[in-house]
């Protein structure tokens, strides 16, 4: 089954179901979740579902991952960084995600002829900087799920009874808990197991966009 026919994106179900993908914290990156009362570490959170959107969308043969080798230093070191390569139509993700995101950049980038890496991408996609640049991440999804009439607004008066900004109706949380996770989970540990240098790659370069982008 294509990840495309699933209500929600890989993106979107970690986030909602962001307590089976993160541990808990009460620090200075905690993230309130949507579907329940609990907190998790946002930076954790957000870097997976970065990871997830890229592979979705290799696992739906729109995108390449390669890994580059490159010496540095006068050829006395050598350089990794994992390179975006657009090589198929964008899947018909529902509404604007993550996903589309990720594929609208590197078609970018790869169209100009620019910086064609992950962690270009992700710096992309941060638009710009500030405190917790992570926290980008989640509004996007955010706004997407509200685009997408999953999530409602909280607004006025309203939004100080509330610790997220968005509501998830249960009907909606009900159908987020119900989505099968085995596809996604699979996706993910199967990267990490059987591409171990890919996935410390794309963590690292994730984690150094996130820090490209944080205001001083």
């Amino acid at each position: 089954m294509a990840l495309t026919e699933y209500s929600f994106t890989p993106s979107e179900y970690i986030l909602l179901n962001g307590d089976k993908f993160a541990p808990e914290s009460r620090g200075e990156n905690q993230l309130s979740l949507l579907c329940s009362d609990g907190s998790v570490d946002g930076v954790y959170l957000t870097t997976l579902m970065c990871a997830a959107a890229l592979l979705a969308n290799e696992f739906e043969g729109a995108l390449e991952l390669q890994l580059a080798h490159k010496k540095v230093a006068f050829g006395l070191k050598e350089s990794s960084e994992l390179i975006l390569r657009p090589c198929g139509q964008t899947p018909n993700w529902n509404g604007y995600t993550l996903e589309s995101g990720v594929m609208f950049v590197s078609s970018q980038s790869y169209s100009t002829r620019g910086d064609h890496s992950l962690r270009n991408a992700i710096y992309m996609l941060l638009a710009k900087d500030r405190e917790h640049p992570w926290e980008k991440i989640v509004e996007l999804v955010e706004w997407g799920l509200a685009s997408s009439n999953w999530l409602m607004p909280v607004e006025g008066e309203a939004a100080a009874a509330f610790k997220t900004p968005f509501i998830c109706p249960a009907k909606v949380r009900d159908l987020a808990v119900s989505q099968p996770s085995t596809p996604i989970v699979n996706m993910l540990t199967s990267c990490k197991k059987n591409r171990p240098e890919l996935w410390r790659q794309m963590m690292t370069e994730i984690s150094e966009a996130f820090e490209d982008r944080r205001a001083e």
